[in-house]
């Protein structure tokens, strides 16, 4: 019988995919520069080796603190191979969160991709006692001042060329000593509050959900995969780097959030794993593209198919929407590379309106949920029972119920073994097999589950009803000319909003209500668009009750940023800390007349 570790997997995907086909791709300059099986677990071999050198235990830590890259794989499997425990960090993290998840793991080393992230490391590195090597993915030059680092090239240079069957052999004799509960991972939640917690992941956790992913999701080795979600953010690892590695699929590295578009063009891929505000930002950019148009024919072809497609929805046996998909939803599908099976998209909610739209133009988004204590992923939405508004059902070897309260419950080899050094936080989660998840759902009548709200992020007004803010935010995110909304109202008379406007879009709307605007800080201020600001706010809440109505709003001038510590590294906003910083623009709402 099957070992159920990621070991497992490696030995299957060696004997069963080419190993000469290249499948990981970086592009370098105007070119994609890809890797086979054999010379990539040749590297990762020579690594083992390495490790072990430094006489590391089975347990050991090695953080890694890189954007996605070919050594990110190399290091990941090598710590796969040899029992040590991967310590992913986010890059976008300050020298003082790293240290913290390097203290609190005790990481011996911790590799990073560039001098940035080295600096940071070096920043700290006299409050790292158990820190004593740095392995940098760049070659670079540094003084240490006491860690001794060393570059990942230097290592790569020990003389090793095993062939597929001698790496069988290998992996089918680690294979022997591995336990499924053994630990694999550590992830540290990013969290809207508190300090992080570190997630542990053993190989049967991740094995399970892979597997389970790979029984719904009809992938394989002709499946193009673009990568762009950190591989610190476990949706983007599971579901995108594992799903795909041992699935034969190939895996193309995306520069970064702004060049995805560029190379959907050049990758052609046809899955793609994303959040939410990935396809809000398509979706906006489609309707600025259609109002920047010239006056004329195509501009006034462009905007009905969007009007049908928003009002109709897909209908392929339809003679008017076959002939507007000829003529512009087939263009607009273009621009993905024209071989797009699935956007799935987690991490957050997905905007209804949005998913539908992009379905009608024939972009099929599966909106999935989990979270890191479940390896991520619990359910999914899937191409024969899609509904937009729900995350799907739960994956095969998944349980899910609905507690009295309504929070949801998850069961199986997908969750956690606990949070690393915290048996109190871990016993609060997990109760008789179950992990309380903190997100409040319900089953539609379809049976898919229906998130309808974090727990934590129910609040009572004053007088007394609970509202629960993401269904307004998602509401108010509808408008095109909304970046980013944090609802406010926890024990208060009424509710309000703080939105952070998209101002290409702010100023459409002024000219197309002939606001008097001179200068761009006057689109914050001006009494004519915040007029139509209200207006439009009341008309997508018209079906709320009124105690959630958003009563008054404020616009802000800067975005919610993960640098200025009001997002998490997945985008999330942080609402404490978010209430605290602008609790004068607060209270203002709540005491002007």
């Amino acid at each position: 019988m099957a070992k159920k570790t990621l070991v497992q997997l490696i030995l299957n995907s060696l004997n069963k995919y080419a190993p000469h086909d290249d499948f990981v791709f970086t592009k370098i300059g105007d070119k994609y520069d890809g890797i086979d099986r054999i010379e990539l677990f040749n590297r990762v071999f020579i690594l083992r080796n390495f490790l072990y050198k430094l006489n590391l235990q089975q347990g050991s830590k090695l953080a890694i603190i890189s954007e996605n890259r070919t050594e990110w794989i190399i290091t990941d499997l090598a710590c796969v191979l040899s029992g040590f425990v991967n310590v992913p960090i986010y890059t976008t993290l300050s020298p003082e969160s790293i240290k913290y998840i390097l203290n609190d793991s005790q990481c011996t080393v911790c590799f990073v991709s560039n001098n940035l992230q080295l600096d940071k490391v070096l920043k700290v590195q006299h409050d790292l006692p158990d820190l004593k090597y740095i392995v940098s993915y760049n070659d670079i030059k540094a003084n240490s001042l006491g860690k001794q680092i060393i570059s990942f090239s230097e290592i790569l240079k020990e003389n090793q060329h095993l062939d597929r069957k001698k790496m069988i052999i290998k992996v089918e004799e680690i294979l022997k000593k591995v336990n499924e509960d053994d630990l694999l991972t550590i992830i540290y939640t990013s969290g809207t509050t508190g300090v992080p917690k570190g997630v542990m992941l053993t190989q049967k956790n991740l094995y399970s959900n892979v597997i389970s992913c790979t029984k719904t999701l009809p992938i394989n080795e002709k499946d193009i995969f673009l990568s762009y979600l950190p591989y610190s953010h476990i949706f983007e690892r599971t579901a995108g780097y594992y799903l795909a590695f041992f699935t034969g699929a190939k895996i193309y590295y995306a520069q970064s959030i702004d060049t995805i578009g560029v190379q959907m063009a050049e990758v052609k891929p046809t899955m793609v794993m994303t959040v939410p505000r990935l396809l809000d930002k398509m979706y906006n950019r489609l309707m600025k593209s259609g109002d920047d148009m010239p006056d004329g024919y195509k501009k006034k072809l462009f905007l009905f198919a969007i009007y049908y497609a928003k009002t109709h929805g897909k209908n392929v046996n339809s003679l008017r929407w076959k002939l507007l998909d000829k003529l512009v939803y087939k263009k607009i599908r273009e621009k993905t590379g024209g071989r797009l099976r699935f956007f799935v998209s987690g991490g957050g909610a997905l905007n209804k309106a949005v998913g539908e739209f992009f379905e009608a133009i024939g972009i099929t988004t599966l909106e999935g949920y989990g979270m890191t204590e479940t390896s991520p992923v619990i359910s999914v939405n899937l191409p024969d029972y899609l509904m937009f508004g729900s995350v799907g059902r739960p994956l095969q070897g998944v349980e899910v119920k609905i507690a009295e309260d309504g929070e949801i419950l998850a069961k199986g080899d997908l969750v956690m073994k606990g949070y690393y050094n915290n048996q109190e936080e871990t016993d609060a989660v997990i109760i008789d097999g179950w992990m309380h998840t903190g997100d409040l759902g319900m089953w539609n009548e379809k049976g898919n589950l229906v998130i309808t709200d974090r727990k934590k992020s129910l609040f009572k007004s004053s007088g007394g009803k609970y509202i629960a803010p993401a269904h307004i935010e998602d509401l108010v995110l509808q408008l095109p000319y909304v970046d980013q909304v944090l609802v406010i109202g926890n024990e208060r008379m009424y509710v309000t909003a703080l939105i952070v406007p998209e101002l290409n879009e702010l100023a459409n709307l002024a000219r197309k209500i002939e606001a008097d605007v001179s200068v761009e800080s006057e689109l914050l201020t001006n009494p004519k668009i915040l007029k139509k600001i209200e207006s439009d706010i009341n008309e997508v809440q018209v079906n709320l009750a009124t105690h959630e109505k958003i009563r008054k709003f404020t616009l802000l001038n800067h975005p919610f940023t993960i640098e200025a510590g009001e997002l998490t590294p997945t985008l999330k906003i942080k609402r404490k800390f978010v209430e605290e910083k602008y609790k004068d623009a607060i209270e203002q709402m709540y005491h002007r007349v």
